[in-house]
């Protein structure tokens, strides 16, 4: 097998919390090397151990291997050989992300010679060396986003990403998983893919996550809506040039929306039926209003609340602020008032909006003005400055 890249190594290695994981980073994965926390090969098939760490690295060493058997030799070992060889398999294949995704067993038999003990250990393997090879390395929340948007415009079925920096949970995932989606509105015309998400281990700031994307087959037709919207939306803005002259505000926009849409609860959810006069949802408003923002300039965050209810952060004159479907929706009476467009924080929680505020900007109340005091003021003396 192929030896893994030196920084998949570090990253493996640093996830065991152990005293001696400062020098488990230095270590290369090379067999011939010696080092003092580093299992040193006796000969072509065996490793000599003396501390419980070197057992650790040994058993490392074999996963990263890929090798389906192995010796060690304990010698002037102080601890308990079979206790501390299952202490050492738990830590293994339960805490390193390598192992945890890789083996699906890992045994042993000690046999005790006269001056050493003579380990025998077996491996089985749930993926091969070439997917192990294949892995990704992804760091923080930014990496795994930007992978995920990748899988998305490829149309990728299933991934194996090394995550460092990222502790979230399969929830948090999917949930990054469908703001990359829906951030590009020109994929409304297909369902996002059900995404499923394992980690090896559980837990940690370190680990493997393997993703599986169930796609359905693209509608009819769907190859060329990009265009359809595109005209669609030019279309819209020539017969409806901004009030300024310059650019369009969301407030202008959501207008020029509300002007030509028509609302229905069972509507399309497709960007495309709110630029063409067809019956939307509130869905298909709120990517509507996605696609005008972005045509225009205009900075637009799609934001999937806890209940999956779709809605944007936009700026406006005060700062960053919730636009909300019901805003976009034309008034029954056309002589009346459309509902509220912009929401605060404050606001949107007080209508039971709920969502992971850490992945948005905040949308603040304005800060009040400074009061009054009402006492005169004195006037200057004539001469002072």
């Amino acid at each position: 097998m192929k030896r893994l890249i030196p920084a998949l190594a570090l990253l493996l290695a640093a996830c065991l919390p152990l005293s001696g994981c400062a020098a488990m980073l230095e270590r290369t994965y090379t067999g011939s090397e010696t080092h003092m926390d580093y299992p040193v090969v006796e000969d072509d098939s065996t490793l000599r151990v003396e501390t419980y760490q070197n057992l650790v690295n040994a058993l490392l060493y074999f996963v990263n291997e890929h090798s389906a058997a192995g010796s060690i030799r304990l010698y002037n070992y102080a601890g308990e050989a079979e206790e501390d060889l299952e202490r050492a398999r738990v830590q293994v294949t339960e805490q390193d992300p390598l192992a945890a995704y890789a083996v699906r067993s890992l045994t042993y038999t000690v046999t005790p010679v006269l001056t050493y003990y003579e380990v025998e250990v077996r491996l089985t393997y749930a993926h091969t060396a070439q997917e192990v090879d294949a892995l990704h390395i992804v760091s923080g929340q930014t990496g795994l986003t930007a992978e995920l948007e990748r899988l998305a415009e490829e149309r990728v079925s299933g991934e194996a990403l090394l995550l460092s920096g990222f502790s979230g949970d399969g929830v948090l995932v999917d949930e990054l998983f469908q703001l990359v989606w829906y951030g590009d509105p020109t994929r409304s015309d297909q369902s996002p893919p059900a995404l499923q998400t394992v980690f090896y281990p559980e837990s940690g700031t370190r680990r493997i996550a393997e993703l599986s994307l169930s796609w359905e087959e693209p509608p009819e037709g769907s190859g060329d809506y990009a265009a359809r919207l595109e005209a669609s939306a030019s279309a819209l803005l020539d017969a409806n040039p901004p009030a300024g002259g310059e650019g369009y505000t969301p407030e202008e926009l959501a207008a020029i929306l509300r002007g030509g849409a028509v609302y229905a609860e069972d509507g399309s959810a497709l960007a495309l039926a709110a630029l063409t006069g067809e019956p939307v949802s509130d869905k298909g408003l709120i990517l509507a209003m996605e696609y005008l923002c972005r045509r225009c300039g205009v900075e637009a965050l799609p934001v999937v609340g806890w209940d999956g209810a779709l809605w944007l952060i936009v700026p406006a004159q005060e700062g960053w602020r919730h636009l909300i479907p019901q805003g976009l929706i034309p008034p029954a009476d056309p002589e009346g008032e459309p509902g509220q467009l912009l929401y605060t924080d404050r606001e949107l929680e007080a209508l039971g909006r709920q969502w992971t505020a850490e992945l948005y900007p905040p949308c603040p109340d304005p800060e009040p003005a400074p009061a009054e005091t009402g006492e005169p003021v004195e006037p200057a003396e004539a001469g002072e400055a």
